[in-house]
């Protein structure tokens, strides 16, 4: 099961509230997983999905609010649910769930999200529910692989009016989505690990909440070993080329003039390098018993007189 599967599990496991949070959360499921059909002059909607768990929690929704039994199939050798409503009813259940309009011209889709649908806060948290579990995904890091995943938290949208109201009802809540297209479809998502984990506490996802700050918690020290590791790599090969290019100036001197040419304190530094190839500086100040940088000042004057010559 993956982590976007785990957290609408969670989410569906909560209690459905108030009937007017059930509205809201089937409206939005709707919204995000469903589709209108007309048959025989009567308009409804039909669901395809995977979530069979999802589809029970709204069969429950239609049944105790509306007093309706939607029709539920399975598709493709079961691995897919359509849950479909078209009767004398399921106009007026998508004009009451602010889907559809009706007026003296007649019914008409619903591009915004129907304020009335969103007056109390219990209403709002059921609304951003039912689009999670309708047209959301979750993808997080594998903290034990490494892999290129990062994080990201979707909702998807038919129409660009349904996306945009929804970006401002969780700016509402004091997140902070964006919004982009994606072929025929309207994204509101996220991609920090933290936002995310907060807004799946806003949902009632409390397990996959805490799981995804595990998650950071790990990617965040990893990263800061790797980090720490790649300066130390960093700085043993600047150790290793400053002792390389040391070395290379003293058998310059002494292919050329001789060690003995130079002075006592040059003579003793270039004999404590030769002795200790490896020796990074503050280790050769231990067995010198000179400062790093007195021994730093010594070198660069034999690598000047080296080049030179």
């Amino acid at each position: 099961m993956t982590f976007s599967e785990k957290s609408k599990r969670e989410v569906l496991l909560k209690e459905k509230g108030q009937p007017c949070c059930q509205i809201a959360s089937l409206s939005a499921f709707i919204r995000g997983a469903g589709t209108i059909s007309v048959n025989c002059g009567k308009i409804g909607f039909e669901i395809i999905t995977e979530n069979l768990e999802a589809i029970k929690y709204y069969e429950d929704i239609l049944n105790s609010v509306y007093g309706v039994s939607p029709k539920i199939e399975k598709l493709y050798a079961g691995k897919k649910h359509k849950l479909s409503l078209i009767d004398d009813n399921s106009t007026n259940i998508l004009i009451d769930l602010g889907i559809l309009s009706h007026d003296e011209s007649g019914v008409s889709i619903n591009l915004a999200i129907d304020k009335y649908l969103i007056e109390n806060d219990c209403c709002i948290q059921a609304y951003i529910k039912g689009a999670f579990i309708g047209g959301g995904s979750v993808t997080v890091p594998d903290s034990l692989k490494k892999n290129k995943t990062n994080y990201h938290l979707e909702f998807v949208f038919s129409k660009y009016q349904t996306a945009s109201d929804f970006a401002n009802l969780l700016t509402l809540k004091g997140f902070l989505p964006k919004l982009t297209d994606r072929k025929d479809s309207f994204i509101v998502y996220f991609k920090n690990g933290d936002e995310i984990s907060e807004i799946l506490f806003y949902m009632g996802a409390t397990k996959s909440c805490f799981e995804l700050k595990n998650i950071v918690i790990e990617k965040d020290i990893r990263n800061e070993t790797n980090r720490r590791i790649n300066c130390e790599m960093a700085n043993i090969d600047k150790q290793i080329n400053a002792s390389n290019n040391q070395i290379a100036s003293i058998n310059t001197i002494i292919e050329t003039i001789g060690l003995d040419k130079l002075s006592l304190q040059l003579k003793q530094a270039c004999e404590l390098r030769l002795e200790n190839p490896e020796s990074s500086l503050e280790e050769l100040s231990k067995i010198s018993g000179l400062t790093k940088s007195c021994l730093n000042h010594r070198f660069r004057k034999i690598t000047e007189i080296a080049n030179n010559l």
